[in-house]
């Protein structure tokens, strides 16, 4: 399956049951330096800078049983996390029925913490969003006030000038009386 220059292990061609012997002790200890380090693959995923990417579909992903029965809360996290993506995914679901307890627990403190601080920078950044909104909305009726004044008196220099007009003509009126 690989060659001591290449431990790359195509998890596609495992069975479930044979996962665990397959990976062997090298690929657990990686496993346990990358969590450990709080570290993951590389992601390709977008993050939280206000536009939203649908989340994936649990069905688009083969998720072994055991994850399911033993590890049910993951799957949302894994499903949801912005820092994946699908190849990520499948590699995380395909990982976890062969980690250690203490090993799944740090991965999910992981997606749990950036699903948190996601939440935080959205909050502020929705927050910052308000102010700008408040700021322009501000200005904006500034502007709009402004333009309905010089409306107001374009109004009013029409009507003196009308009455200055009228009034001219009146007067000629009585002078031709």
């Amino acid at each position: 399956m690989s060659d001591d220059n290449n431990p790359i292990i195509d998890l596609s061609q495992i069975q479930d049951g044979e996962q665990k012997a397959a990976l062997g002790d090298d690929i657990l200890s990686l496993e346990e330096e990358l969590l450990g380090s709080g570290s993951k693959p590389a992601a390709t995923g977008t993050s939280a800078s206000g536009t939203k990417k649908t989340q994936p579909q649990e069905s688009k992903f083969h998720i072994p049983k055991a994850v399911k029965d033993e590890n049910p809360e993951l799957i949302p996290l894994i499903l949801n996390t912005e820092s994946m993506d699908d190849e990520e995914r499948e590699y995380w679901f395909q990982i976890l029925p062969i980690m250690t307890t203490d090993q799944i627990e740090k991965f999910k403190n992981i997606l749990v913490t950036e699903k948190q601080q996601l939440a935080k920078l959205d909050k502020e950044y929705e927050a910052d969003l308000a102010k700008i909104n408040e700021k322009h909305l501000q200005e904006w009726q500034e502007f709009e006030s402004k333009q309905k004044r010089t409306e107001i008196e374009k109004v009013e220099k029409a009507q003196e000038e009308e009455e200055a007009t009228t009034e001219e003509e009146l007067l000629k009126k009585l002078q031709d009386l």
